[in-house]
């Protein structure tokens, strides 16, 4: 039983998938282990007709009774949305162009979004635009619309990641403006009716995470993780963070070993969808054992018949 309980917690951060853009081979996906931040390439975006250039947000749908979870991705170039294969490519059948979106405090129409995007347990898929600091909503119909009003956000989110049934919704603030100066690098939380975004705590109180943009992801066990850009500072490699949600602070896990410049984080389908009432009316996880811990508990019941049966017979 003991051993059983260690090994609900004493897991090996999960794998994850991310699109780097500033990658000497293009618009390129990449699989990362959140432990070492050794990164391997996978693919080009590339439909042969259609080439990506500013993929930058990134997510797992939801998996149905008859559609598997797939992998989906934000052209900032495009304002496309489409899915990608585990090798990185794509098809331009399945390009879903998205509704234009409001333009920037430069007039700017098409680009400059930066987009952040997360999928909820029910298929809604979110997304934020830098260029006008607003969160929309995508539902299973394919309607998009403006969560609050543009501008709600009031702070530069490109990072966001839903978890639960109801929704959570939680964005990670840009690090570092354009010309170096700090901007908000913060953990939010996002209400799902106004748009609004409330800060619920810096990554660092010594500024000790500098970065420009990140992706922001939750795993299967409800675990919070970032991955940062810092192309910009000094070509720094990206950092992978994991992140305390109710206070916002951050740890540094690992750096990736060969690349910079990852601003979008995928690591798997919306986690936590089944809930339960918990005290106060509050809505707390259903408790399960993780992979590891229920082999472990069958070990260790096999292991206690063996002794009993061996008892029994000598």
């Amino acid at each position: 039983m003991v051993v059983s309980l260690f090994a609900v917690s004493a897991k090996a951060a999960p794998m994850a998938y991310s699109v780097n853009s500033d990658s000497v081979n293009g618009d390129s996906l990449y699989l990362i282990d959140l432990t070492t931040g050794a990164d391997q390439f996978r693919g080009k975006l590339d439909a042969g007709i259609a080439f990506r250039t500013d993929t930058e947000g990134l997510a797992f749908s939801p998996a149905g009774p008859d559609n598997p979870s797939r992998l989906w991705g934000i052209d900032d170039a495009s304002e496309i949305l489409f899915p990608i294969a585990g090798n990185g490519s794509i098809d331009y059948r399945e390009d879903i162009q998205l509704p234009p979106f409001p333009a920037g405090p430069d007039g700017e129409l098409i680009g400059g979004s930066d987009f952040g995007m997360t999928f909820a347990c029910d298929s809604t898929l979110f997304f934020t635009s830098v260029k006008s600091q607003t969160l929309f909503r995508r539902d299973s119909q394919g309607n998009v619309t403006t969560v609050g009003s543009v501008g709600s956000l009031r702070v530069n989110i490109s990072a966001i990641a839903a978890i639960g049934n109801p929704t959570k919704l939680y964005g990670l603030g840009n690090g570092l403006f354009e010309n170096g100066s700090t901007d908000s690098p913060r953990l939010y939380s996002i209400d799902l009716s106004s748009g609004v975004a409330s800060p619920i705590g810096r990554l660092s109180d010594e500024d000790a995470f500098k970065y420009n943009e990140a992706g922001l992801a939750f795993d299967s066990e409800g675990g919070l993780w970032a991955i940062t850009d810092r192309s910009q500072i000094n070509n720094q490699r990206s950092q992978i963070l994991s992140i305390n949600v109710v206070t916002g602070t951050a740890t540094l896990v690992a750096e990736t070993l060969n690349e910079v410049g990852y601003e979008s984080l995928a690591i798997s389908p919306p986690a936590n969808c089944s809930v339960q009432a918990g005290l106060n009316g509050e809505l707390a996880k259903i408790p399960t054992l993780s992979l590891a811990g229920r082999l472990s508990a069958i070990l260790v019941l096999m292991l206690a018949g063996m002794l009993i049966l061996h008892r029994r017979y000598t």
